[in-house]
């Protein structure tokens, strides 16, 4: 018994030595930072403190966060670096935390099992349905730019021309309009900073004064032109429509075209109250501005609204067939829009589904989905999504 005790623990030894990762895997550490205002009551303590906890979560998940998007190269939604972030650390170290004013920064050290964490993040499981949910609001105008540019060694230098073909368009709101069609472009270079440069729209327009050009009916010759007067390596088009939005982006020193997709919108809502806030492929996002209340201190409610693109609703059939199927007496053929009750936290930059009803073209609900709302889970906002446009809106 003695003796096969002593082979056991010499087999196991040998295992160990010629073949370490059998029995234990390296650890990894990885830094992470962030920076946030504290825009609350400086003389409330707890309050203070619950956004601390908040801000030192941030800086650990963007840590997670890096090495994430460097190693393996792929799109993690933040719930599922939130899960790791709670379960899978071996250790963090605060390298430092600085308060001046209301300004709060963490940088930590976060020691962790890339195998534990890779096995975690290749299974199916991991948040599936938030991540095509996030693919989906990922996926407006912007992003479509992002995804066809490949970085150079240097700076994209790139412009946008925003041309509204609306007839009798208010002057006053053509004016909002282009600054929110900017503002979207704008945070994509901003999303990052080392791949592009942009040329502000207003140097853009003076250019076109002095060459004579109309931002108006302005032709690809005409377009190519213009970015080679600035040195833009990129010039994007960007048309609106009554009824839809164009995006054309043009590659100056050749004139090729490298895209032109047009972005439909199915029905557009005149509704009192309701807001624009973002489209992407699944549709137009709107909030009620009327059905905005807090429910607690930095606690918001609101209503929002999707009207979907006939392109989504086609692409998803087959989901809504099914959904036809378990719900029988809703005509999900006809679906049009969908109305969902969020639940954001301003502080903490979170949010959670309360309730959301499906609509009809008629306007008929076909089914509430209040009851059946499983997951009310907590979750991140994802930076630069629909939904961060939507907080953004009513926490301000």
């Amino acid at each position: 018994m003695k003796n096969k005790f002593y082979s056991s623990l010499m087999l196991m030894t040998i295992i160990t030595v010629l073949f370490p990762s059998v029995c234990f895997s390296e650890l990894k550490t990885v830094q992470g930072e962030y920076c946030d205002v504290y825009m609350g009551d400086l003389k409330n303590k707890k309050e203070l403190e619950v956004f601390r906890k908040t801000l030192r979560t941030k800086s650990i998940e963007n840590g997670l966060d890096n090495h994430i998007h460097k190693t393996l190269k792929g799109r993690y939604t933040h719930t599922c670096i939130s899960y790791i972030t709670g379960n899978y650390l071996e250790k963090v170290v605060v390298v430092s935390h600085t308060e001046k004013g209301r300004k709060i920064c963490d940088k930590v050290k976060i020691t962790f099992d890339p195998e534990v964490m890779n096995k975690y993040l290749s299974q199916i499981e991991c948040d599936l349905f938030l991540k095509s949910a996030m693919e989906s609001v990922c996926t407006g105008w912007d992003y479509d730019i992002d995804d066809i540019l490949t970085k150079k060694t240097e700076k994209i230098n790139i412009g946008l021309i925003i041309e509204i073909k609306i007839p009798d368009f208010e002057v006053s709101k053509r004016e909002q309009l282009e600054n929110e069609q900017e503002k979207e472009f704008f945070t994509m270079t901003k999303r990052d900073k080392d791949k592009y440069k942009f040329i502000d729209r207003r140097h853009l327009k003076t250019i076109l004064e002095e060459q004579k050009l109309s931002s108006s009916g302005i032709t690809d010759s005409e377009t190519v032109k213009l970015g080679k007067i600035l040195n833009l390596d990129i010039i994007v088009l960007r048309l609106i429509y009554e009824n839809s939005k164009v995006t054309k982006v043009l590659k100056v020193d050749t004139g090729e075209v490298l895209l032109f997709k047009t972005y439909e919108t199915y029905k557009e809502t005149k509704e009192e109250g309701w807001i624009s806030h973002g489209e992407a492929e699944d549709g137009d996002f709107y909030y009620d501005n009327r059905s905005i209340m807090k429910v607690r201190p930095n606690i918001i409610r609101v209503w929002s609204k999707c009207i979907f693109s006939k392109a989504w609703i086609e692409k998803n059939k087959d989901f809504f067939q099914n959904l036809k199927k378990m719900i029988p007496q809703s005509d999900y053929n006809k679906l049009h829009h969908r109305t969902t009750l969020y639940e954001i936290d301003c502080l903490k930059n979170t949010y959670q589904n309360i309730q959301y009803v499906d609509y009809n073209d008629d306007d008929k609900s076909l089914f509430n989905f209040y009851d059946y709302l499983v997951d009310k889970e907590i979750r991140q906002i994802i930076p630069d999504t629909i939904l961060d446009v939507l907080r953004r809106k009513v926490c301000e």
